[in-house]
């Protein structure tokens, strides 16, 4: 199914999201420390823009 110009610039703004948030925690261990420092729903936005499962798993353990 052809994505629509929308679609793209929602996955392509999610994707960003994800990648600044990485960059700027480059290892597992700053990642989990940031993470622990958040509030549930800021954990959950970074669930909604991740693409991969592994990563939304990793994301979610550190809700509150």
């Amino acid at each position: 199914m052809k994505k629509t110009r929308l679609q793209e610039l929602t996955i392509n703004e999610r994707l960003s999201i994800i990648e600044k948030f990485q960059d700027t925690y480059k290892t597992k261990e700053d990642k989990a420390k940031a993470l622990s420092s958040m509030n549930s729903s800021d954990i959950d936005f970074l669930i909604y823009c991740m693409d991969n499962i592994n990563g939304k798993i990793f994301y979610s353990k550190f809700k509150k």
